[in-house]
């Protein structure tokens, strides 16, 4: 939705050329953005801006599932030492 509206917003400003042809779907993102656009060069900003807004919008939920899948590491590293006897430690 951020994605949407940004790109709404740059061609209602006027900052990224319009479509002007249908290209394959099988084309990569900036490439076929630029094509589209009769090969602008301001498609393919858009396009970069894009996926470094997604990501960083997911980072988070990434570094969050990271925390998540670490901890659980250590639980179940704690449960084999006191299986096999072995002193704990913190």
């Amino acid at each position: 939705m951020v994605n949407a509206t940004l790109g709404w917003f740059a061609l209602d400003w006027g900052l990224v050329e319009r479509v002007v042809s249908l290209t394959p779907w099988t084309t990569p993102g900036p490439i076929g953005a630029s094509w589209a656009a009769n090969w602008a060069f301001s498609p393919v900003i858009m396009c970069f801006i894009c996926m470094a807004m997604s990501a960083m919008m997911y980072l988070p939920f990434l570094k969050a599932y990271e925390k998540q899948l670490l901890e659980q590491e250590a639980a179940d590293e704690k449960k084999q030492q006191e299986a096999a006897g072995q002193p704990v430690t913190a």
